[in-house]
């Protein structure tokens, strides 16, 4: 007995260095990566202006942590926000994801942000930059990364190649879309809608049209946003998810206004059904409500919103029946198409019927 403790004893002190070890340094260029990074963050730093508001980078960093278990490696991951209308977002090597104030402006949902931010992500859990920079040297990641971090000549040069390619998202073709097609599966598995991609993409092809002229100089083989919106709509009709735009756009949204003498639903704001205040008829609305959220959506065709016998379905799924002293289904029905058509006025750019 007292020889086999011995035993235990031995291999404890044998094992205990070896998986310390492992656990000190499980990914020997992240250090490297994360030095790279922030010589270039210090040189961004000097000539952008940084903000601290500590709601949107407390929102930002919930999205990020929700997105981070999805990645293929762990990452020491930053926030900075810049203060500029400039429409932006980029990740440095080694983990530092920028985000300017006029993205976060423009994007309306939670997962309109994570997609753009696992799209960042991936660029540097894939070390597209680096990549990219090594690939143009002609030499290894490796040997890039001693160049960077020596303080030699051309260090100053390649270090500035790598955050211009992460700033101005000057990746290859397929590089951006590994990112695109990776960035998509951690959204879906995060939980957020997917759909946020598509009503990205569609935000960016709404700019491109107000401002038609671009110079896209050595990348003009960078792939335009309307093959990334393909491609992002065909990977979910593929996995046979539906496209839903108004949970990343945040639009029909119903709410219940009580008055004096009567209850109110709206979509919107718009006037969908009311009837007298009691309450059989707010057990009834708030039925009603529930279904909207679930089934109401901006791809839905008129013929989908439809009245028979009496009743008002979405599909084949009951909404509301004729009841008395309530807005009848036929003018439910009016409202509700109203509501839609006034949410995709909104974006035009959007294809709700593809």
């Amino acid at each position: 007995m007292k020889n086999f403790k011995k035993l235990i004893l031995i291999l404890v002190i044998l094992i205990l260095p070896l998986s310390s070890a492992f656990a000190a340094d499980p990914d020997p260029d992240l250090a490297k990566e994360r030095e790279i990074g922030r010589r270039a963050m210090k040189q961004i730093e000097e000539q952008w202006p940084l903000t601290s508001d500590p709601a949107t980078i407390s929102k930002l960093e919930i999205i990020l942590n929700r997105l981070e278990p999805f990645m293929s490696r762990r990452i020491d991951w930053e926030i900075r926000l810049v203060k500029t209308e400039a429409l932006n977002a980029f990740c440095l090597t080694g983990g530092f994801i920028f985000f300017t104030t006029g993205i976060v402006d423009v994007l309306k949902t939670d997962s309109e942000l994570a997609a753009v931010m696992a799209h960042e992500m991936i660029h540097a859990d894939r070390k597209h930059s680096l990549r990219m920079a090594a690939e143009s040297s002609k030499t290894t990641l490796g040997a890039l990364a001693v160049m960077i971090l020596s303080g030699g000549s051309l260090a100053p040069v390649v270090l500035a190649q790598v955050a211009n390619v992460a700033i101005t998202s000057a990746y290859t073709m397929e590089l951006e879309a590994e990112a695109d097609r990776l960035g998509l599966e951690a959204l879906i598995k995060s939980g957020y809608p997917p759909t946020g991609m598509i009503t990205l993409f569609e935000h960016f092809m709404a700019e491109e049209y107000r401002q038609p002229i671009h110079d896209y100089g050595i990348y003009m083989n960078h792939p335009d946003t309307p093959k990334r919106l393909a491609a992002a709509v065909k990977t979910l009709h593929d996995r046979k998810i539906p496209i839903e735009r108004k949970y990343s756009l945040g639009l029909l949204r119903t709410d219940i206004k009580e008055g004096t003498n009567d209850i109110t639903l709206r979509v919107d704001g718009i006037t969908a059904v009311s009837g007298k205040k009691n309450n059989d008829t707010r057990v009834l609305i708030n039925r009603i409500r529930s279904e909207l959220d679930k089934y109401l959506q901006l791809e839905l065709a008129p013929y989908d919103i439809h009245v028979e016998r009496g009743g008002l379905y979405i599909g084949n799924h009951f909404i509301a029946g004729n009841v008395e002293g309530m807005t009848k289904p036929d003018d439910i029905r009016k409202n509700l198409l109203r509501a839609i058509n006034s949410g995709r006025a909104k974006y035009p750019t959007s294809k709700f019927f593809k």
